[in-house]
């Protein structure tokens, strides 16, 4: 059943590495092998014509569940849809050195994954899935690759919990992994056990699946302008509570007379002229009275006017 296991994720990815072509975005640079000659000391990933998935190098792919297409390098996510991710490991040294005569040397410890991906990818662009393979005795001590995700909405991805899985052809076979998996320091991975220990050759060799869920962020409905929109009403203040008192009644066309006394230049002069009219017959009148007293005197004999009375 194990074997029935591998032999379908092979058959699917190898379809892929024929036709696909092998991603770009996978690292470090390093020491290349074939099937004929493997490695003689332990190191992940390496060899580029692996009969099941072509060049190892490219390790990560992706496929939307359910469409029965094969696992490639990108894929167009869309929102309600669900995408496999799938993580080919295998330890490319030589069955020979895994024995004690050899040192052990094609053992590897400590092996880890890890993996991430893009939680949110805008319209129009591409997010990324991730993995990088480390081990504390391989060379060199990391590998990694990645695939993409195109999407022509905006889409937030997740992963669905419990959905991490590892097959091979040993006793770990089918075990949940741990979501250390999506941390730097990565999650173990094992024969028997999940215990970081993977021995040299294609018969220790596995993959790890999990699924992402997408979907599709709501647009902002957009704001409509009327074609004529009506002006705000001014607001109307307040009327005061009281008006304070300013002085006296404004005058009233009541308490106009009808006719103004005529003040013209002309009855300015008039007036003039009568005023020293009666001045001059004042100082005419007294000088008058003055003389006739002193004629009366002369007559009478009084030349001071003493006695006149």
């Amino acid at each position: 059943m194990k074997k029935k296991i591998l032999v379908v994720f092979s058959a699917v990815v190898l379809a892929v590495g024929l036709v696909g072509g092998r991603a770009s975005a996978w690292g470090p640079e390093r020491t290349l092998f074939t099937n004929a000659a493997p490695a003689t000391y332990a190191v992940f990933n390496s060899i580029t014509d692996n009969a099941a998935v072509g060049d190892e190098r490219d390790f990560v792919r992706i496929v939307e569940v359910g469409t029965g297409n094969a696992y490639g390098n990108e894929v167009a996510v869309r929102g309600g849809k669900e995408y496999q991710v799938y993580i080919y490991y295998h330890n490319n040294a030589s069955s020979t050195f895994n024995t004690q005569e050899k040192g052990y040397a094609g053992v590897a410890r400590e092996v880890k994954l890890s993996s991430q991906f893009s939680t949110r990818i805008e319209a129009g662009s591409k997010g990324t899935v991730s993995a990088t393979i480390s081990s504390s005795n391989t060379n060199p001590a990391k590998v990694w690759d990645e695939a993409y995700m195109a999407a022509e909405k905006t889409v937030t991805v997740k992963y669905k919990v419990g959905s991490a899985k590892i097959f091979n052809d040993w006793d770990s076979n089918g075990s949940v992994l741990s979501t250390n998996l999506f941390s730097s320091a990565g999650t173990y991975l094992g024969l028997n056990e999940l215990n970081g220990i993977i021995l040299g050759c294609d018969e220790y060799s596995g993959q790890v699946v999990y699924t992402l869920v997408v979907t599709e962020e709501e647009e902002p409905e957009p704001t409509s302008i009327p074609d004529n929109p009506e002006p705000e009403p001014v607001p109307t203040p307040d009327e005061p509570e009281s008006t304070p008192e300013t002085g006296p009644e404004p005058t009233t066309p009541e308490d106009v007379p009808d006719e103004l006394p005529n003040t013209g230049p002309a009855e300015i002069a008039l007036a003039s002229f009568i005023v020293l009219g009666l001045t001059a017959w004042g100082i005419y009148y007294f000088r008058t009275k003055k003389n006739l007293k002193r004629v009366k005197a002369s007559v009478m004999g009084d030349d001071d006017g003493k006695n006149i009375s």
